[in-house]
């Protein structure tokens, strides 16, 4: 029993000298960062973000790249059934003047009107008089509806809203008294043709008359008689373009940047947008590889020198631009593309044989 308590004893003194113990430790007090530290810790982080922000834009212009890819696919898909119902395609754009057969009066559109009701835009399409242009001096009713954006006609890469890429069409230039205020934009053109100095670069100086394209301009004024049809592309729709990437709205852009020179002369007669009536005519004729020369030069380049109409196919995407060939399917064409192959994918009827693999 002694021991029992002497033992007691002894374990109770450790227990209570263990508090002391604790006390007379003192904790040993946490350094903060130097600002030395600090500074190295904000330049990692500045780094990372460095390497990891160029991955996040290209994430960025892949998605909007293959979501203009889908709106063209849409637009193939328009134009196929398009033909179903009428068996003929859209004509690229039209016009009946009293120059014509008598007793014509001012009429006419683009393909992106006739194709409205095959894009889920039957309410757009009913909402337009056919009977007459879409200019202020005829049917400003007609000219508040093209003023309204069609999301199938926009691509997401390019830059600018809605409403900062609006213009106004005038074609007094052209001879014709006519304007349309603020009309929406449309980045989409028909490849209608290869002329001019790209023509040459492509086929050499001995051209051949069969180099037009697939959709075709029909006007007496403007030479055009017949409508295009699927049986009318000789060389093959998967071989042909039928629809091209052109930045629409009121800049002209030149070499990556806006030209204030060329979009001050050009805006007017640029057909870019949706209800414009030059929006279906783009022969092509190429420019310089610098961009736009003023006054406007032809040239070796096809993609993204220029959106200038008939200079050029143009977008932001990085390295070339999509295209929509006579079997519905969307095709990425590089900047670079060979002149010869290039201009045999736009004919309809030339004969060429199409080289795939030289773009």
């Amino acid at each position: 029993m002694c021991r029992e308590t002497a033992t007691l004893t002894t374990n109770e003194k450790i227990e209570n000298s263990i508090p002391h113990r604790k006390a007379m430790m003192k904790p040993k007090k946490r350094s903060a960062f130097t600002l030395i530290e600090l500074l190295v810790v904000i330049a990692i982080i500045g780094v990372l973000v460095g390497l990891l922000l160029p991955a996040v834009q290209a994430a960025r212009a892949a998605a909007r790249r293959m979501d203009c890819s889908n709106r063209m696919k849409q637009i193939g898909l328009a134009i196929h059934n398009y033909h179903s119902a009428y068996k003929r395609l859209p004509r690229a754009w039209w016009l009946e003047t009293p120059l014509d057969t008598q007793p014509k009066a001012f009429n006419g559109r683009v393909w992106t009107v006739d194709i409205l009701p095959f894009l889920e835009e039957q309410a757009t399409y009913e909402q337009l008089n056919h009977n007459t242009l879409s200019v202020d001096q005829l049917s400003p009713t007609n000219v508040a509806v093209i003023q309204q954006s069609i999301t199938s006609y926009l691509c997401p890469s390019s830059p600018g809203g809605p409403d900062q890429r609006r213009y106004t069409f005038n074609s007094t230039p052209a001879g014709l008294p006519f304007t349309a205020t603020d009309i929406a934009a449309c980045d989409f053109t028909p490849a209608a043709g290869v002329r001019g100095t790209y023509a040459v670069h492509a086929f050499g100086p001995n051209l051949l008359s069969n180099r037009e394209g697939a959709m075709q301009v029909v006007s007496e004024l403007f030479g055009g008689s017949e409508d295009g049809n699927f049986a009318g592309v000789l060389d093959g729709l998967s071989n042909t373009i039928f629809i091209g990437e052109r930045t629409g709205g009121p800049v002209v852009y030149s070499a990556g940047r806006e030209d204030p020179v060329a979009t001050a002369n050009l805006i007017g007669l640029e057909g870019g947008g949706w209800g414009d009536l030059l929006g279906g005519d783009h022969w092509l004729q190429g420019s310089l590889r610098s961009g736009l020369s003023w006054p406007p030069l032809g040239g070796p380049c096809a993609i993204n020198c220029t959106n200038a109409r008939g200079f050029g196919f143009h977008s932001f995407h990085e390295g070339g631009s999509q295209f929509i060939l006579g079997d519905g399917s969307v095709r990425f064409v590089t900047a670079s593309v060979n002149a010869t192959a290039f201009a045999s994918m736009i004919t309809r009827r030339g004969g060429e044989r199409v080289d795939h693999d030289a773009y």
